[in-house]
């Protein structure tokens, strides 16, 4: 899948450029506005996504949803530790409660029925993923602060993760990705740039990589 495998190239891009960057100050003061704005957005995700993946492991009717809704809850918590940690550290205040369109989200899944919640509950967590994951690829590449940019690298890994392990129930349907987190579930021009930036970047580190190597025995 196209989306998929330019996220495979992002991630690869970031991890090998992303450690050049200086580290800034740890009181949070020279945070970027893409630091917050992913710090907010993994807060604002978890809020609604960790009630709908408990219910999915309890729910539903699919042992593969049962299975995947009962790790991604259990990694979700996990991040969420680490989510406060840092953001107390650093000032900066997070969401308390979701947005119209997430409660909306989870009460169509709380009143779907169970024919309909395992199709559901993955294709709205991978459309939610595919967003977060832009954020924090865009996020790792970068930032100036040691800890954003380790949170950001935690965020990256466990999304395609947790994209992987939606995808392998075998529901996931073939446009679900492209659908974020947003008002009108239409992936935005910004997205789609940002995706064909990182592919770039990710093309020409590839390359970098493969040049730096060479092949044995050649001069």
């Amino acid at each position: 899948m196209r989306f998929r495998f330019a996220a495979l190239l992002a991630a690869a891009a970031v991890t090998v450029l992303g450690p050049a960057m200086p580290a800034a100050a740890a009181d949070g003061s020279d945070l970027q506005q893409s630091d917050r704005d992913l710090l907010a957005k993994a807060k604002q995700d978890l809020i609604w996504e960790g009630p709908v993946s408990r219910l999915a492991a309890g729910r539903g009717s699919d042992v593969r949803v049962r299975d995947v809704g009962t790790r991604i809850a259990v990694d979700q918590a996990a991040i969420d530790v680490q989510l406060h940690s840092i953001s107390d550290r650093l000032g900066v205040t997070l969401p308390t409660r979701p947005t119209a369109a997430e409660q909306a989200w989870a009460d169509q899944l709380t009143g779907a029925d169970p024919q309909d919640f395992d199709r559901l509950y993955v294709n709205r967590m991978r459309a939610s993923y595919g967003s977060l994951f832009l954020l924090a690829s865009e996020v790792r590449a970068g930032t100036q602060d040691d800890a954003v940019r380790s949170f950001a690298q935690l965020v990256v890994d466990k999304s395609l993760a947790h994209l992987a392990l939606l995808e392998g129930t075998g529901l996931a349907e073939t446009n679900s990705l492209l659908v974020t987190a947003s008002a009108d579930n239409v992936l935005s021009g910004g997205d789609v740039a940002l995706a064909a930036m990182l592919v770039a970047v990710a093309t020409v580190a590839t390359f970098g990589v493969v040049r730096l190597l060479g092949c044995p025995g050649k001069k």
